[in-house]
């Protein structure tokens, strides 16, 4: 059996490696900067992964911090600092035996597991950078002020204040459905808060009717008032869509298997809450949810159920699995509600994105209400909006055009109700293991350099400019200002507004089953199941294999009881 989970972790660090990321993209430049080395000044070589989030909120740092220190001496015969940077697509994970070689200094990266690359030897000492107050930016926290609890006591290698730090987060990645709110608006479809009739359409805004529902957090004259706010009116909306002629979800079909798994385990996030999904990667505490399948129907455990490492296989019984499981069965095996290219094995991720903003406007194709895709989405998508401002008109640039990150929707009628009493309405999933580091061998001269950029990245100011430069969000703790805001486009602003009312999910821990295993425990890997075989894409099994929802739950729990002692040894 150890060497079953050797094998399928293996599989995933392949996957890593050869795979399309999560945030995938096609840079302009492979090779990165495309500018010639300055004899003249000292380089700080830096490593970008460029996916979706790109690199334009890096070369507006690289300007900023080169015009800063033009008169800093490094070397003999030198003055100033050039930031280089490599934009490159290669996953960390699969460079890790080549850094050391590599002349990149300082890397920003997704995918990375800090504690394989800490024990490979590959991440320098930063704990300086991390924990001294950032006073030189006129701010009184540190880079380690800004991290949440789970996040210092993860990147904090040993105890309070003798703990070390090897890397910092970098952006958060969250997965879920893009709507389109101009459509949402023209065609009408958010709830009434009194249905005029007992009909589908009844339920649903018109001229006569227009004071939407509450929505998913319960409260009345919010920014998310009509949207659906449990699994049973968002598929009434997904019906409403169809019906009027138009397609409710696009989602790309060469990696829908990732993409389906993303959505699938941020609804599991959303549901559990964030300390009962951290239990997940901690393995020690009180499970609340678990649950099994009993004469074909959920049932709930008479009482929580305390879990520690040794058993911890248990999880896999919580509820919001199965709920997550049993949205994504309605979601993947109902024709209308999707795209037709969903399945589609050639039709991409950026196909998806052009399709979803061109859909209704390229008198071809009929308008699309939702995107499943990332946060990183409209970063990934600019040359498809730049393509259609220069041929349509200003009004389909990225800042007129009106699409919003949804708040999920809550699983039953009773979750919704206990979800308004929460100060924050929302758990957010963060999927990407994004990090910054210096690598272990830059020359001893140059650390303070590395060091030094490293903060000037993470100073509030620069964490403000690259949730203004990418519309998308850092992993840490950072404000912005009304009028910061307001410069957003749509999207960023609706990002914004639901990470500050949301808790975030840190798929980590210091638990050393879970650091020694950490593949195992990634959103791809979570999903395994045994159901006559085993499966690890509840996607693929939900639409192309037959299996159930409940059925691919109750094999989770039989996949983890078999395999979890291997993870002890």
């Amino acid at each position: 059996m150890k060497n079953t989970i050797k094998k399928f972790m293996a599989l995933a660090l392949a996957a890593l490696i050869c795979c399309p990321m999560a945030a995938c993209g096609d840079p302009d430049d492979e090779n990165g900067a495309n500018e010639k080395i300055d004899p003249h000044r000292t380089q700080l070589y830096v490593y970008n992964f460029y996916g979706g989030y790109g690199s334009d909120w890096l070369s507006a740092a690289k300007l900023r911090y080169e015009e800063l220190h033009k008169d800093d001496i490094y070397e003999d015969g030198k003055k100033g600092i050039q930031i280089y940077i490599n934009n490159q697509k290669t996953a960390i994970m699969g460079l890790s035996g080549q850094i050391f070689d590599n002349r990149d200094e300082v890397y920003f990266t997704e995918y990375a597991y800090y504690y394989t690359l800490k024990n490979e030897g590959v991440l320098g000492d930063i704990s300086e950078a991390v924990t001294k107050p950032l006073e030189e930016y006129g701010e009184s926290r540190s880079i380690k002020d800004k991290m949440s609890r789970d996040q210092q006591a993860y990147y904090g290698v040993g105890e309070g204040d003798e703990a070390k730090y090897y890397a910092v987060p970098h952006y958060a990645g969250y997965s879920g459905l893009i709507y389109n709110i101009d459509l949402f608006e023209e065609e009408g479809y958010y709830f009434a808060k009194t249905p005029s009739d007992n009909t589908r359409e009844g339920r649903f805004i018109d001229k006569f009717n227009t004071v939407r529902s509450a929505g998913p957090d319960g409260e009345l004259g919010t920014s998310d008032d009509g949207l659906p706010a449990t699994y049973e009116e968002f598929f009434v909306l997904c019906d409403f869509i169809a019906d009027n002629g138009q397609t409710p979800i696009i989602w790309n079909g060469a990696n829908y298997k990732d993409y389906l798994n993303n959505l699938t385990q941020a609804l599991i996030a959303d549901y559990e809450g964030l300390d009962q999904m951290m239990l997940n990667y901690t393995l020690n505490g009180t499970a609340t949810s678990l649950s099994k399948i009993s004469g074909g129907n959920l049932v709930a455990d008479e009482a929580p159920t305390a879990v520690k490492e040794t058993d911890a296989w248990q999880l896999a019984r919580q509820a919001g699995k199965y709920y997550g499981l049993s949205f994504l069965e309605k979601l993947v095996t109902t024709d209308g509600y999707h795209n037709k290219l969903a399945f589609n094995g050639g039709y991409s991720h950026m196909n998806a994105q052009e399709d979803f903003l061109y859909a209704g406007y390229d008198g071809k194709t009929k308008p699309a209400a939702m995107l499943c895709d990332g946060c990183w989405w409209e970063m990934e998508a600019k040359d498809t909006f730049t393509a259609m401002e220069a041929s349509k008109g200003e009004k389909f640039s990225k800042y007129e055009r009106n699409f919003g990150f949804m708040p999920l929707p809550k699983a039953t009628a009773e979750k919704a109700a206990e979800n308004v009493s929460k100060e924050k309405k929302n758990t957010l999933y963060d999927e990407i293991y994004s990090i910054c580091f210096m690598k272990a061998n830059v020359a001893d001269w140059k650390k303070p350099l590395a060091l030094d950029f490293i903060r000037f990245v993470n100073s509030d100011e620069s964490l403000r400019e690259f949730t203004s430069v990418t519309n998308t969000v850092k992993a840490l703790d950072y404000t912005m200002s009304k009028e910061e805001k307001e410069k957003l486009t749509p999207f960023g602003k609706s990002l914004m507004e639901l990470k500050e009312k949301s808790d975030v999910v840190y798929p980590y821990s210091t638990n050393a089953v879970y650091a020694n295993n950490q593949a195992f425990f990634g959103t791809h890997e979570s999903f395994r199941s045994t159901v006559s075989t085993n499966y690890q894409w509840p996607a693929e099994a939900l639409h192309e294999n037959g299996i159930t929802a409940a059925q691919y739950f109750a094999g989770m729990e039989t996949y983890y009881r078999n395999n979890w002692a291997s993870l002890l040894k």
